[in-house]
């Protein structure tokens, strides 16, 4: 017996539908077990409970034989009818139950008309009750005597918390407190009260509370995470989730470290407290969730506390850098401020020309310039004087009153004024009465308002191509060119692009192609890391932390691999060794990035990579070594994950079928290379994780013929967002659990000569390849000469798509799979005192024998009372 969590129920339901009827019944056995399961640990102690369905036949049918045939003169004769009996079964019961505490009721339910002898005798015998159930219609109303019976016979008006659930009209992830409503003439259960919240609601909270490194999460008492930051959104999830337990995201497969299994525990039991742990284990996300999530070691501490009167629990882990946490100030001078040129402008451009802003801010809408549906933005609003403003939800002192103002005026003049104001530093949302957004955020405003004027006046060849330029900050703040809007739900540091440059500091990364949000087409993503400002550090402390480094931010260096973040520069930054180079510092205070079109970046980027001889340059064609013609050389750029980030076939590939371009892997298209990286070079190394909360099709994958009646653009998205429920948009995809094949590249494989080359020749394909390293970036080269494709076969080459299948990225469904259930439960409820308290109620019990009805004693000195009643009145 385990706990109804998702995951238990999600996993009974499977292996059920999965069940074959076959073989005889086997009813006492049966029995034997459910009293085993009743009298074992894994139980509550406070009710005892069988349900028994049955069709009251003492045989399997003709179809089930207990014995072999045998042939005679006359003919075959099969074997005996298997039969049970009944009074074998009904002494096992009695002799278990009698050593039950507490005593099993048993609930029988007949499926036939006749037959009522067995279940009936069973359920008179042992305080329950035995009903008819001619069909499986309604069933819930048919079976009512057993939901009256548990609503009434235990007196319990506390409130509970419901699990998580996926709200049926399209809000999203629920959680529901509920209150019994108990007659007070009957003492029955009539009704249930209660309220919803949304685990979104909950994730806003728990995210404002967040500085530097820190982070937070939520589990409930079985020790399943409800929140956490290496996990999808609620709002992402497409089924009643499966929860992962907290101990595999906060310790490693062999339990280290083991000091979190304190913290679990007592998170568990509801308690409250703090524990340090020398080698905590602390991660941040690579990027998208396929990416994984980057590792660390280092001394770390666990605040923690129980939710008043719920199954929750929650806490934060701060490492000791969080200690020591710099916030970004305000110019002293502002004055430069003051100009139209130099001001900040909220995202919300079409709100410069409400009421309240031309009143509020007069003017700015006509020197704004606002352009709607110009061709390079088809949709979109846009000034190309200013970048725009955005504040994610984590800016806002109660995120959850930002997610539902719909007063998108108002918000926009209140913005503009604080982000703008000259005065001294605005109150943060310390200040409960006049605070709107947390403190120190206008620094970012006015700290990154400068770069403005270098995004408007710059001029290169590729311009035209670049769709945004942006900088998110960690705090929420972001900032993008030209000036349009984002959605509401949307959060910088959240995002794939932030957390992929994030994980690597020291390297430009450039994401894979995907649909821009916006609606503009296959773009790709270039982002880059902008560190906080320089440690001032002197050359003893320096060498007091490392003689021979690497040595942390502030510290004077020579080369990249000097430092421990691998970013080794020239800075202006005040404080010891300012005229040399230093380390920059540990802590990454934003992202800037660009997104230029596919298209654009595929074909800049195979111009620069010629042939020295011109003749097998990248998409050239020419004879093969033996002489057969169509030979060419074939270029592609891949990641460090092995996902291609150019191929030649992305650039026919329709902006809709994203199929054919966002996460397609070297695997899927180049099985026989990258079969010899992973295992002749051991470039490659595979990755496997399970995915609680995955995504599967009930249908196979079809691309979108049109994006109409899709929200497209950020306003149509904000409107979706206001306005979702009561009527969930159609998905053909469904939760379930997944095992996730992923490959990780180690560039120590390349050797001295920093590539690899070989000679490949499979049921694909054919060429000469090499593979080297893009500098400073998470791009890899492969280029292949003599390329030649296997397509003569008339015939589908099943070789090749095996040779490929075998070393492709990936989820795949596990079927019937789920976590093993532990528990680790000493005690029963009943044992700790903690069952609610129980009536004791009888239940009218009856059934018909072949002659005549059986009525239990209660039943029977009822109608006796009742007849002597009216006799003598």
């Amino acid at each position: 017996m385990v706990p109804a969590t998702n995951a238990h129920r999600k996993d009974l339901i499977e292996k059920i539908y999965a069940l074959e009827a076959g073989g005889t019944s086997e009813l006492e056995k049966g029995f034997e077990m459910a009293f085993d399961l009743l009298n074992g640990k894994a139980r509550t102690g406070c009710q005892s409970i069988l349900v028994f369905v049955t069709d009251g036949k003492d045989t399997d049918g003709e179809n089930v034989r207990c014995g072999p045939g045998y042939y005679t003169r006359s003919g075959y004769v099969p074997g005996p009818i298997c039969k049970y009996n009944w009074t074998k079964v009904w002494d096992t019961v009695k002799n278990e139950n009698q050593q039950m505490t507490p005593k099993a009721r048993i609930f029988s339910y007949l499926t036939k008309e006749d037959g009522e002898i067995f279940p009936g005798k069973l359920a008179c015998e042992h305080r329950g009750s035995m009903k008819r159930i001619d069909s499986g219609e309604n069933l819930i109303s048919k079976m009512s005597n057993y939901f009256n019976f548990l609503s009434s016979n235990a007196m319990n008006t506390k409130g509970l918390w419901t699990s998580p659930y996926l709200d049926a009209w399209g809000l999203g992830l629920l959680v529901s407190y509920v209150i019994p409503v108990v007659s007070n003439i009957t003492g029955n259960t009539i009704g249930v009260v209660g309220v919803d919240a949304t685990i979104e609601d909950l994730e806003n909270v728990l995210k404002r509370y967040q500085w530097g490194s820190v982070y937070s999460f939520l589990i409930n008492k079985e020790g399943e995470t409800i929140f956490h930051p290496f996990l999808k959104p609620s709002t992402n999830l497409l089924d009643d989730p499966i929860f992962i337990p907290i101990s595999q995201l906060e310790q490693d497969k062999e339990g280290h470290p083991t000091e979190f299994s304190k913290v679990l525990s007592e998170m568990v039991q509801g308690e409250t407290g703090h524990l340090r742990i020398e080698n905590g284990r602390r991660g941040s996300p690579k990027g998208d969730f396929r990416a994984g999530i980057k590792y660390e070691i280092m001394p770390s501490t666990y605040y923690y506390g129980a939710l008043n009167d719920s199954e929750y629990s929650f806490a934060f882990s701060l490492a000791d850098t969080d200690q020591e946490f710099r916030r970004s100030q305000e110019p002293v001078d502002k004055t430069r401020f003051h100009a139209p040129v130099n001001k900040s402008y909220f995202n919300l451009l079409i709100e410069y020309n409400s009421t309240v802003a031309r009143r509020e801010v007069p003017g700015a809408f006509e020197y704004l310039e606002v352009k709607y549906n110009e061709p390079k933005y088809p949709g979109l609003r846009v000034t190309y004087l200013h970048s725009s403003i955005f504040l994610a939800p984590k800016c806002y002192c109660d995120p959850n009153k930002y997610f539902y103002n719909d007063d998108l005026a108002q918000k926009t003049v209140d913005a503009h004024l604080w982000m703008n104001s000259v005065d001294e530093e605005m109150p943060g949302c310390e200040n409960m009465e006049n605070g709107k957004y947390e403190k120190g955020l206008r620094a970012d405003v006015l700290i990154t308002q400068p770069i403005e004027a270098h995004w408007r006046n710059r001029s290169f060849d590729s311009l035209n191509e670049v769709k945004w330029t942006y900088v998110g900050m960690r705090t929420g703040v972001f900032r993008t060119y030209p000036g349009h809007r984002s959605t509401r739900t949307y959060d910088p540091s959240q995002r794939p692009w932030f957390f992929r440059a994030k994980s690597t500091p020291d390297k430009t990364s450039i994401s894979t192609p995907y649909m821009d949000a916006a609606g503009v087409g296959k773009i790709v993503t270039i982002s880059q890391a902008v560190f906080e400002g320089m440690t001032p550090r002197t050359t003893e402390n320096c060498q007091n932390y490392s003689k021979t480094g690497p040595w942390p931010g502030g510290c004077v260096c020579d080369s990249d691999s000097d430092c421990i973040v691998g970013r080794c520069y020239l800075s202006k930054a005040p404080g010891h060794n300012r005229e040399r180079r230093r380390c920059a510092t540990e802590r990454v205070e934003a992202i800037t990035c660009l997104d230029i079109l596919y298209n654009d970046f595929h074909k800049n980027t195979m111009a620069i990579m010629q042939a020295s001889d011109g003749i097998k340059s990248c998409g050239m064609k020419y004879d093969c070594p033996d002489g057969e013609p169509d030979c060419e050389t074939r270029c592609y750029l891949f990641d460090d994950r092995a996902n291609l980030i150019a191929d030649p076939d992305f650039l026919n590939a329709s902006s809709l079928d994203t199929s054919k371009y966002k996460g397609v892997t070297m695997g899927k298209k180049q099985g026989e290379i990258m079969r010899e990286l992973i295992y002749k070079h051991g470039f490659f190394q595979r990755k496997e994780s399970l995915d609680f909360q995955g995504s599967c099709s009930i249908s196979p994958y079809a691309p979108k013929v049109t994006l109409e009646g899709t929200p497209t653009n950020p306003e149509e998205q904000d409107n979706y967002y206001k306005n979702k429920g009561p009527i969930p948009k159609f998905s053909n995809t469904y939760g379930c659990i997944q095992d996730v094949v992923s490959f990780e590249a180690n560039s120590s494989a390349l050797g001295p000569s920093h590539m690899i080359t070989g000679n490949v020749s499979g049921p694909c394909m054919s060429g000469f390849y090499y593979v080297t390293e893009l500098p400073k970036t998470n791009l890899f080269l492969l280029v292949i000469e003599d390329f030649k494709e296997y397509t003569e076969t008339i015939f589908f080459n099943f070789n090749c798509k095996i040779a490929r299948s075998v070393v492709n990225s990936g989820a795949y469904r596990i079927i019937n799979g789920t976590c093993a259930h532990q528990d680790a439960a000493e005690t029963t409820l009943a044992d700790q005192g903690v069952c609610p308290a129980l009536r004791d109620i009888e239940i009218p019990c009856t059934y018909t024998t072949a002659t005549h009805t059986q009525v239990s004693s209660c039943v029977m000195t009822l109608l006796l009372v009742v007849a002597v009643y009216v006799i003598q009145h």
